[in-house]
C-alpha cells in the first residue's frame, strides 16, 4: 500500500463522517476516526504480540476479549446499521472504559472514559471501518505512513479553531528535540501537550536507546509527561504516543495554569521540557495568582510554569511569541531577569512569519535555556525567510533543510551568515531587552531579499506600535508606578573621578546636551594631569550645562574614559534605596532640573558643584520593579526608534533593487 493509497482512504473515512448529521463537525469526526484507527492499530499490535509470545513458546493473553477485539466485531458483516450503533455505544464503549488491572488497561480505560462521540447512521458506521479495516499496519512503513497521515489531519483541521493551539510543524518539533537530545532516563513533560508532538517526537528519538526489559519499562511508563486542558486534545495526544510505541504515556487533562507554579517539590520537576504554548490569550485574575509575576498574557505564564518545574540541571525549548523578549510590562520585565538571572538561556532562534500555518501573521522565537546558573552570552539564529518571499505558507512552507543552519551553529557551534553570538554585559545594557535584529539584516539590499527585509521593517514598526500603547497605558495608570518619601541625594552618593596625576590619559570623553557619552572631538589640554576618570556606573556632567541636559551614566567598559577636570564626578552607593537609571530619569526630568536649578550657584554662570547635588531632594521609588519596567519602557522606545532608520532604507534599498530587476518570463506584461 502506498502512501498516496492510504491518504484516499483516509479521505474516504473523513467524506463519509462529514456527511453524517453526529460528526458533520470536524471536531467530531476527528474524535470518532482517531479511536477507530487506534482500536485496528492496537489490535495489530495485539496480533504481533500474540505472534511473538507463540515463537518463545508463551502464552500471551489479550488484553480484549474475543468479542471485543477489532478483528472479530470490525469485520463482522452481519453487524451493521442500528445493531452495530447499539453495540457500539452500549457494549464496546462501556467495556472498554472499564478496563482495569495493568497500567496500560487503565490508561486505554481513561482514554476512552473521555469518548462519546458515535455516527448516527450504522450503515454509513458501517463504511468507514470497513475503510479503517483495510489498511494494513503490520508493515513497519505503513505504520509510519500512517502517523504521517495523522498529524497531517490533525494540521488540517488547525482551521476548524482545535488544532491551531499546539499543531507544530513537524521539521521544528524535530529540530527542538534533536538539540535538546532528550536521554532515556529522563523525564520529558510538555505542560500543553496538545496532539503530544513534541512527546512523540522525543519518544521516536529516544526509543532506540531502550534494549533491556528494564530500559522498556522505563520507556513506556515514565518518560513521557503531559498536561492538556482540551478533552479532545487530551485523547487524541496519548492515542498519537501510543500508536508511535509508548504504551503509557503519563498525559493528564487538567488546566495547567491553574497549579501554583510557585510551589513545586523536586518529585514534580523534569529533566527536558519541550512546548509550544498557547499565546496572544488572557488568564482570569485568580488564575494569575499562581504566578509570581501575574499577567494576563498566556505565554508568560507558561514560561514562568516552564521554570518551576525544570529540575536543576534540566533543559527546556519553547516556543514563544516575539514580545516575550522585548515588552516592557512590569512581570515581562521581572520574568526575563528571572530567566537570564537565575537561568542558563544558551539560544534564541529567531523565525520568520508563516512557519506556523495557524498564526501566519504572528513572528516566533525558540527559546532554549537551562536551570543551573546564570546566562554569560546567548547564541541568536535569523531563520531566513523563504527567497523572494515575505514569509513561510502552507503552500511554500518552512522545511527541516531550512533549519540545518540552526542545528549547525546550536549543536556544533558552527556559524554562518545568520548566527550571531550576544554577551550578558550587552543585555544588561539594554534593560534586559532580547529583541535583537540580525545584525546581517542592513548589510544586503539586493532584489533577492526585498521581500525579507520589507517584513523586516513591518515587525520593527509593530514592534514600536507595541512598545508605545505599553507607555500610553502607563500614562494612563500611573498609579502602577508609586513613589515614597522624598530624600536628600547625599547620604546616597560618593564623590568619584579621581585625577590622572602621573597617568597619562589614553581616552577621552565629552557629555552631550542630550545625556550621551561620545569620545571627546577636541584637543585636550597639554596638562592633563587633573582631568577626572570615569568608570561604569560612574554619572558625570558639566557642572555650567547641566540644567540642559549635560549629564550621562556611565554603563560600561567602552564607554570609560577621562573627562575635563572641571567635570564632576560620582556614583550610588551600594545602599542606595533606587539604582542608577533611576536616579537618572529623575535628573532630566521637568522635576529634576527644577531641582538642579535650585541648587546651582553663581551669579553670572550658574554651576551645579558637588555639595549641591547632595542637597537635591528627590523621590524613592516605592515599587522598584514596577519603575525599571516603565524605564526600560523608554529605553525600548529609543532604541528601536535609533534603529529604524537603517533598517527603513535598506528595505526601500532591496525593494528598488527588485523593482528595476529582469521580470521573469511569466510576468511579463501580454502583447
Amino acid at each position: 500500500m502506498t502512501l498516496s493509497e492510504l491518504q484516499f482512504k483516509i479521505k474516504s473515512a473523513s467524506d463519509k463522517m462529514r456527511a453524517d448529521d453526529n460528526t458533520k463537525n470536524a471536531l467530531k469526526y476527528l474524535e470518532q476516526l482517531t479511536w477507530l484507527l487506534f482500536l485496528k492499530v492496537f489490535d495489530s499490535l495485539e496480533e504481533e504480540r500474540e505472534t511473538i509470545a507463540k515463537i518463545d513458546g508463551k502464552n500471551y493473553r489479550p488484553l480484549l476479549a474475543e468479542g471485543f477485539r477489532w478483528g472479530t466485531w470490525a469485520r463482522d458483516r452481519d453487524l451493521t446499521g442500528d445493531a452495530l450503533i447499539a453495540f457500539v455505544g452500549d457494549q464496546l464503549l462501556p467495556c472498554l472504559r472499564a478496563l482495569a488491572g495493568s497500567p496500560r488497561a487503565e490508561r486505554i480505560a481513561a482514554i476512552f472514559a473521555e469518548v462519546r462521540t458515535v455516527m448516527k447512521s450504522g450503515y454509513s458506521l458501517k463504511e468507514v471501518v470497513t475503510i479503517v479495516d483495510s489498511i494494513d499496519f503490520h508493515s513497519l512503513d505503513n505504520h509510519h505512513a500512517m502517523s504521517v497521515i495523522y498529524e497531517t489531519l490533525l494540521g488540517q483541521t488547525a482551521d476548524a479553531g482545535w488544532s491551531g493551539e499546539f499543531y507544530t510543524p513537524r521539521p521544528v518539533v524535530d529540530s527542538m528535540v534533536r538539540i535538546i537530545n532528550p536521554q532515556l532516563g529522563e523525564r520529558v513533560y510538555d505542560p500543553c501537550s496538545g496532539s503530544a508532538g513534541f512527546l512523540v517526537g522525543s519518544a521516536t528519538h529516544m526509543a532506540p536507546q531502550s534494549k533491556t526489559a528494564e530500559q522498556q519499562d522505563q520507556f513506556n511508563a515514565n518518560s513521557f509527561f503531559g498536561q492538556e486542558s482540551g478533552e479532545i486534545a487530551a485523547l487524541v495526544g496519548t492515542m498519537n504516543l501510543i500508536l508511535h510505541g509508548v504504551e503509557d504515556p503519563q498525559i493528564v487533562r487538567r488546566n495547567t495554569l491553574e497549579q501554583d507554579a510557585r510551589n513545586f517539590n523536586p518529585s514534580e520537576q523534569f529533566n527536558v521540557i519541550l512546548t509550544n504554548p498557547p499565546f496572544g490569550g488572557t488568564e482570569n485574575p485568580q488564575v494569575q495568582q499562581n504566578f509570581p509575576s501575574k499577567s494576563a498574557a498566556t505565554e508568560l505564564l507558561f514560561l514562568q510554569h516552564c521554570m518551576a518545574k525544570l529540575r536543576d540541571g534540566g533543559r527546556a525549548a519553547i516556543v514563544l511569541p516575539d514580545g516575550i523578549l522585548y515588552r516592557t510590562e512590569t512581570a515581562f520585565s521581572t520574568v526575563r531577569r528571572r530567566l537570564l538571572n537565575e537561568f542558563t538561556v544558551s539560544a534564541i532562534v529567531r523565525l520568520p512569519t508563516g512557519v506556523f500555518p495557524t498564526a501566519a501573521d504572528t513572528r516566533t522565537n525558540l527559546i532554549f535555556f537551562s536551570k543551573g546558573g546564570r546566562t554569560s552570552g546567548i547564541r541568536f539564529y535569523q531563520v531566513p525567510s523563504p527567497a523572494g518571499k515575505r514569509s513561510y505558507s502552507k503552500t511554500n512552507p518552512l522545511t527541516a533543510t531550512t533549519l540545518a543552519g540552526v542545528e549547525s551553529w546550536l549543536i556544533d557551534g558552527v556559524a554562518d551568515e545568520y548566527s550571531w553570538e550576544v554577551d550578558y554585559d550587552t543585555i544588561v545594557e539594554r534593560g534586559f531587552d532580547l529583541d535583537i535584529p540580525w545584525p546581517g539584516a542592513g548589510s544586503i539590499s539586493d532584489a533577492s531579499t526585498a521581500g525579507e527585509r520589507l517584513e523586516s521593517l513591518h515587525v520593527r514598526l509593530q514592534t514600536l506600535v507595541e512598545l508605545t500603547e505599553a507607555l500610553s497605558d502607563a500614562h494612563a495608570n500611573l498609579q502602577d508606578y508609586p513613589l515614597g518619601a522624598a530624600t536628600e541625594l547625599g547620604p546616597w552618593i560618593v564623590e568619584a573621578g579621581a585625577r590622572a596625576g602621573k597617568t597619562t590619559p589614553d581616552k577621552f570623553v565629552g557629555v552631550s546636551n542630550d545625556g550621551g557619552l561620545a569620545p571627546f572631538k577636541g584637543a585636550p589640554a597639554r596638562d592633563t594631569s587633573r582631568y577626572r576618570e570615569i568608570r561604569p556606573g560612574d554619572f558625570v556632567f558639566n557642572p555650567m550645562r547641566v540644567n540642559v541636559g549635560s549629564i550621562a551614566l556611565c554603563r560600561r567598559e567602552d564607554e570609560a574614559g577621562w573627562v575635563s577636570p572641571d567635570y564632576t564626578v560620582f556614583h550610588l552607593s551600594p545602599d542606595a534605596p533606587f539604582d542608577a537609571e533611576f536616579l537618572l530619569m529623575f535628573l532630566k526630568s521637568e522635576q529634576g532640573r527644577a531641582e538642579i536649578e535650585r541648587e546651582s550657584r553663581g551669579a553670572v554662570r550658574r554651576r551645579l558643584y558637588i555639595d549641591g547635588v547632595r542637597e537635591i531632594q528627590m523621590p524613592i521609588p516605592a515599587d522598584p520593579e514596577s519603575w525599571e519596567a516603565l524605564i526600560g519602557s523608554f529605553a525600548s522606545v529609543r532604541r528601536h526608534l535609533r534603529d529604524l532608520p537603517a533598517g527603513a532604507f535598506g528595505a526601500l534599498a532591496a525593494f528598488e533593487a527588485a523593482a528595476f530587476s529582469p521580470r521573469d518570463e511569466t510576468e511579463t506584461t501580454p502583447e
